[in-house]
This record gives structure tokens, C-alpha cells and sequence, in this order.
């Protein structure tokens, strides 16, 4: 392999894991960064209650919670008042 070759095969490597990286969602907490503003997501929060699930011991992620609304409401159950945003229309009052 001739080395111009050698190095334009590590320069768009290294081009395409800056891109990836840049194309991550944010979250901090129930908000997603976007263009350094804090903005309340589903996304973010399905993220934060899943990690409080973690936290007490289960194996769930945020697309999972996503994509199973009876276990969305099974995690609201377990984790209500703590998460209240994202799982309202979840919770009995």
C-alpha cells in the first residue's frame, strides 16, 4: 500500500470519528444540549430514567424504555416523584 494512500485512509478515519462524536445527543439530565442551550427532550429524559433505573439495580437502557411503552410505565411505577417529567401521562395522581 503506497504511503499517500496509508495516510488518506487514516485522515478520513480520523474525519469519520470527529463526525460521529459531534453527532452524539447531550444530555445533562432531562435536558439535551443543543447549540449550548438546555432544552427539555422524551430522549433525555427516557436517558435519565433509565439510568435511575440502573441505579436500582436493573439492566434497562434508553431505547429500551423508548421502545416499550410497559416498561416505560413499569420504570415510572419505581421511580415516581424522582422523575415526574418523564413520566407524566405515566403516573396516576
Amino acid at each position: 500500500m503506497s504511503r499517500c494512500l496509508k495516510l488518506c485512509t487514516a485522515c478520513v478515519g480520523m474525519a469519520c470519528a470527529a463526525s460521529q462524536a459531534r453527532g452524539a445527543i447531550r444530555c445533562d439530565g432531562n435536558f439535551q444540549i443543543i447549540n449550548g442551550a438546555s432544552v427539555s427532550t422524551p430522549y433525555c429524559q427516557d436517558e435519565t430514567l433509565a439510568a435511575h433505573q440502573r441505579k436500582q439495580g436493573s439492566k434497562v437502557t434508553g431505547s429500551a424504555i423508548r421502545s416499550h411503552p410497559d416498561l416505560k410505565r413499569e420504570a415510572c411505577t419505581l421511580a415516581f416523584p424522582e422523575n415526574e417529567t418523564a413520566c407524566a401521562g405515566y403516573t396516576s395522581d
